[in-house]
């Protein structure tokens, strides 16, 4: 969807917004690792379709992603 281009419908519809989605009165959290838990997702970019509805979220901030290999469990 970085590109542009949504990979459910093909169309061209995508649209981005850093902090665009939210969930309750303390906002959306991810449970990256136990130091993160109880952080909101103030650094998460969101990408949806206009067409389809289909939505991504991309966290970009290198130190998060790297406690989230730490922490999580590793598909596949």
């Amino acid at each position: 969807m970085k590109d542009g281009k949504c990979p459910r419908c093909k169309s061209d519809t995508v649209y981005m917004k850093r902090r665009g989605l939210g969930h309750g009165s303390s906002g959306l959290y991810i449970y990256i690792s136990k130091e993160f838990a109880t952080r909101p997702t103030h650094d998460v970019d969101h990408y949806i379709c206009t067409t389809c509805g289909y939505f991504e979220s991309y966290i970009e901030d290198k130190a998060r992603l790297e406690a989230v290999a730490k922490d999580w469990k590793k598909v596949g």
